[in-house]
């Protein structure tokens, strides 16, 4: 056991392994950026996340790196924290892709599709999964089936329509996106959403890590040694 998703609690294998240890590694280059820099954190558009020091950033992300790409004892509590982490490395590798769909016609070959290869590896290698759910939303969205992309495709709502399938194979909804909802409504309606919602009270009060200057240089090594490239 190491995350708690919705298909049960389980560490990520496989090509879905090797696209978030991507993904991670790329946002903890900016996250080094930012130590030589001192120039504030790149945001993903998820709120929770984005407000996060750098460090603390550090510091969530080698626990997610932790309890998603190892077997742990035990699983790491859903906080609104940590489930907004796990959203912003979905949101990065479609930046990424977003990114590299924009520098197509100037890229070298062998980098002209790499984001998008690697994400519909991971979403091909267990496709069983999303089968009845992605057709239905293909339906109700008129979206191309993903089983109709191919690397190639240069629509960017096509990917991120993916990555919102393979973010969902890990996430169960997106509760963390409602905290300033939470936070601005009086105490007695935030508690009765909460309830409705099935929130938990501290979901969003949790407070993320902030090392210290010893520890962030810990945090970097550790991140380093879980996201290097595994044997295929």
């Amino acid at each position: 056991m190491t995350w708690h998703t919705p298909s049960g609690d389980r560490h990520l294998v496989g090509e879905e392994a090797e696209l978030v240890r991507d993904s991670l590694a790329t946002m903890v280059q900016e996250l080094a950026s930012c130590r030589e820099t001192e120039e504030d954190p790149w945001e993903y558009g998820v709120t929770l996340f984005d407000d996060l020091t750098w460090q603390q950033q550090l510091a969530v992300l080698d626990m997610l790196a932790t309890y998603l790409l190892q077997e742990t004892g035990s699983t790491v509590e859903l906080s609104g924290i940590n489930e907004a982490a796990v959203a912003a490395v979905y949101q990065n590798i479609a930046q990424q892709i977003e990114l590299e769909i924009e520098l197509h016609p100037v890229s070298p070959a062998q980098f002209q599709c790499r984001w998008r290869q690697a994400a519909l590896d991971a979403y091909l290698e267990n496709e069983e999964d999303d089968v009845v759910r992605q057709e239905a939303l293909a339906e109700s969205t008129d979206q191309v089936s993903a089983f109709d992309i191919d690397a190639n495709c240069m629509d960017v709502d096509q990917w991120r329509w993916l990555i919102e399938l393979l973010a969902d194979r890990v996430l169960w909804d997106r509760d963390f996106d409602l905290v300033n909802e939470m936070v601005d409504a009086p105490p007695e309606r935030a508690a009765a959403m909460r309830a409705a919602l099935g929130i938990t009270p501290g979901y969003y009060t949790a407070i993320a890590p902030d090392p210290t200057d010893h520890q962030v240089d810990a945090l970097f090594q550790s991140l380093e040694e879980l996201t290097r490239a595994k044997p295929r």
